[in-house]
């Protein structure tokens, strides 16, 4: 029943929300009390039903639906019993059965969330216990003598009145503890273990239903005894109590425990929320030892970040500093593309939205050489240049590469003083040859690359072959030896620098270089060959000089088949005649060459082609020549000798009587009416064999030479006439043959000696009875 006095306008509402329920306990019984000791019939109502006080009549109950709640969520309770106690008692969807069967529930209901004889105001934080599924929840507010209550709590008596708010905590993004206990009097318990980072702040806020204890935090080694860590603990707690504490550094990751210790009395009722601050602090570990060289990437490592409670969202990495991501996550891999000392930032950002950078550097080396490089837009053969005589050829350093960039290019040039600092150089040579140029390129951290290249400067000029005793071979004998020669000449290259190749298949390019006539087939002046296959064999000879300029000649040999066993001597014999006739047209063509030359080299001393033609006639009289003989031989050219032409030995002879008859240099009175107003006569010098040979070399391909005209020779005949008569018998004086003595030294060894020189014989080439040296007699 209500009852009366003044009431305020709040008073009003709950006295209208009291008239509501006893209307309702006119439809409901279970408001109301029931006779005998049935199961109670609670009044059911919403959570979102009571906004203001309800009130519950003796014996009568209501059951209040919280809703299924998740272990995730925690609770906010805030509830008032007024006028008169009562039982307010929480329950899940299961638990609640043995009330409303009205058996023993003194088990089944939540204790620490429960009052039993409430009265008056009660706040509390309240998280469902874990479970795999979330289970609805039941606030019983009791105003009776329970069958199952074991005669403990309030048994009714008086109408009493409550009211309740129950709303989701805001939960921190680090709360691991908060929720509401009951400990028992002199109870330790061990409420939560915990291991975080240094650096990690640690909030604890008791709010006290009733009793007192204490709270406080040991590591490891001191669960189970007195000692606790310095500055984590709350004494006496029988209040609202907070402590802040920061985990030091030598307990980085070490197991912690917190403790609550009830005092003897009351059991100790709280509300506990711990919350924890963790550091947001990025850490950069380089495994590279903070160096590094151009291009080699780099492990860093973040993984000492602190991050226990996973409190990192995102680390980011700037490799540059130009604020740009260049990386992610706890393990990134860096690299760089110039030397230098570059700074790297980590930012890191934590799940609530804070952020911390950290720096590191890292020094960056440039260690690798620069690649030198000689490029040109010349000819390049077997790795060298050729470059003809005279001509520019342009040497660049350009494509020279390096990891960093090239700073400074030096080229050391074979006649270029001090060499050149460019980064191209010009270079051309008069002389042929072989020419290093060296290239060194410097980039920017000091490395230096070096290479060089070869140039070969050349001439154009083609070498010639001479072919004659390949020529002369017509025809081989199968699987014989025999042997090939031939003879370069060439005006700009010694001979030993030309190479020659035999191409004995003209139809196959062996190496490659687009001409099938021109393999090595074999290589060599003069070479053994032996022929497998009877038959025609094509052969092609090349010389090459060192320019690569080159002259070839081709033939072809008849290969013959073997000779029978039986006439091997028709073979001897027949070998013996084509060597005799072989022998003959190589003597007979040599001869004759030389025989050319002389009469060339005569013709180019003064001599006209019939006086030197009649010369070459009476040396070969006259003297035993070498089958061989050269040229110079031929021409009777030797240490000292002299020539003269038909006028000078006419005129030789003429001054000689003069010079007899009137005395030295009557003669050239006599002849030369200006002889008095020339210069004196200088004498012929003796021909020098170096000058010859020289000019001997220059009519090498002169034409044939003149032939001579044949000398008649007068024959005197004489009869003698007698008339018939018979006349005795006369001796008739034999003529003895006119000579003419001359004497003369020697021009090689200088000994004197007397020629007798017949009649109508103007000179003589004759050999000096001292050293056997040929001498030249003209009169």
């Amino acid at each position: 029943m209500f009852k009366a006095s003044t009431m305020s306008s709040s008073a009003m509402k709950q006295a209208r929300i009291l008239v509501l329920l006893l209307l309702a306990s006119i439809l409901a019984p279970s408001i109301s009390a029931t006779s005998g000791r049935a199961a109670p019939a609670c009044f059911e109502m919403d959570l979102s039903d009571i906004s203001a006080f309800v009130a519950v009549n003796p014996d009568a109950c209501v059951r209040v639906d919280l809703g299924v709640r998740s272990h995730e969520t925690v609770l906010e309770f805030s509830f008032t019993v007024a006028d008169d106690a009562m039982d307010v008692l929480l329950f899940d969807e299961s638990g609640i059965l043995p009330y409303e069967n009205g058996q023993s529930y003194r088990t089944s209901f939540v204790e620490e969330a429960s009052f039993e004889t409430a009265i008056g105001l009660y706040e509390f934080d309240w998280s469902p216990p874990s479970s795999i599924t979330a289970k609805r929840w039941y606030m019983v507010i009791d105003n009776s003598a329970h069958d199952g209550d074991d005669g403990m709590g309030d048994q009714g008596g008086l109408q009493s009145r409550f009211s309740i708010d129950v709303t989701p905590a805001n939960e921190g993004s680090w709360t691991p503890i908060h929720n509401v206990y009951l400990v028992e009097t002199g109870v330790e318990v061990n409420i939560h273990q915990f291991a975080v980072d240094a650096g990690t702040g640690v909030s604890l806020t008791a709010d006290v239903l009733s009793g007192s204890g204490d709270l406080f935090i040991q590591s490891d080694n001191q669960v189970d005894g007195a000692l606790f860590i310095a500055g984590t603990k709350i004494e006496g707690a029988s209040s609202n109590s907070q402590l802040s504490w920061s985990v030091p550094e030598y307990l980085d990751g070490n197991g912690l425990n917190l403790i609550v210790s009830a005092n003897q009395g009351t059991p100790f009722h709280f509300t506990l929320e711990m919350s924890y601050d963790p550091p947001i602090d990025p850490k950069i570990t380089d495994h590279g030892n903070s160096s590094t060289i151009i291009g080699k990437k780099i492990t860093l490592d973040a993984t000492g970040t602190p991050n226990s409670l996973n409190q990192i969202a995102s680390l980011s990495w700037d490799f540059n500093g130009d604020g740009i991501e260049d990386g992610s996550g706890m393990l990134v891999e860096a690299s760089w593309l110039s030397p230098g000392l570059k700074t790297v930032n980590l930012t890191a950002i934590s799940q609530s939205g804070s952020s911390a950078v950290t720096s590191h550097e890292v020094e960056v080396l440039d260690v690798v050489n620069p690649s030198a490089v000689i490029s040109s837009e010349g000819t390049l053969l077997n790795g060298e240049w050729r470059l003809l005589r005279n001509a520019d050829l342009t040497l660049r350093a350009t494509t020279s590469t390096d990891d960093d960039g090239i700073a400074s290019t030096h080229w050391d040039v074979p006649g270029l003083s001090g060499g050149s600092a460019a980064s191209q150089v010009t270079v051309s040579w008069s002389q042929i040859g072989t020419y290093l140029v060296n290239l060194t390129v410097i980039d920017p951290s000091g490395n230096i690359g070096k290479t060089n290249t070869t140039i070969v400067v050349w001439d154009s000029t083609n070498p010639m072959l001479e072919t004659s005793e390949i020529d002369a071979i017509d025809s081989v004998t199968v699987n014989e030896k025999f042997t090939l020669k031939a003879i370069g000449v060439d005006p700009f290259d010694d001979p030993s620098t030309l190479v020659y190749h035999w191409d004995f298949d003209l139809l196959e390019d062996s190496d490659g270089d687009g001409d099938a006539r021109n393999d090595p087939d074999m290589t060599g002046s003069s070479i053994d060959v032996t022929l497998s296959k009877v038959g025609e064999q094509s052969v092609r000879v090349t010389v090459y000089d060192p320019s690569g300029n080159s002259a070839s000649h081709g033939f072809i040999i008849d290969v013959n088949p073997e000779a029978d066993s039986s006439g091997v001597f028709g073979i001897v014999a027949l070998v013996f005649f084509v060597f005799l006739i072989t022998a003959g047209v190589v003597l007979f063509g040599h001869r004759n060459m030389q025989t050319k030359l002389a009469n060339q080299l005569l013709v180019s001393m003064g001599l006209n082609p019939h006086e030197a033609t009649v010369r070459i006639e009476e040396i070969a009289r006259n003297r035993k020549l070498p089958p061989f003989a050269k040229a110079m031989e031929i021409a009777g050219i030797g240490e000292g000798g002299e020539i003269k032409t038909a006028d000078q030995i006419q005129s030789a002879e003429k001054a000689a009587e003069m010079d007899s008859i009137y005395g030295a240099g009557a003669a050239t009175m006599a002849t030369d009416p200006n002889a008095g107003f020339r210069s004196s006569v200088q004498n012929h010098q003796p021909i020098d064999s170096a000058h010859a040979e020289a000019a001997l070399a220059a009519f090498e391909d002169s034409s044939s030479p003149v032939q001579s005209q044949p000398q008649v020779k007068k024959v005197a005949t004489g009869k003698v006439r007698s008339g018939g008569i018979s006349l005795p018998v006369q001796k008739t004086p034999v003529a003895q043959p006119q000579t003419h003595s001359l004497k003369g030294d020697c021009s090689s060894c200088a000994q004197p000696f007397t020629l007798e020189m017949p009649h109508g014989v103007n000179s003589a080439v004759v050999a000096c009875p001292s050293c056997g040296a040929d001498n030249l007699f003209e009169r």
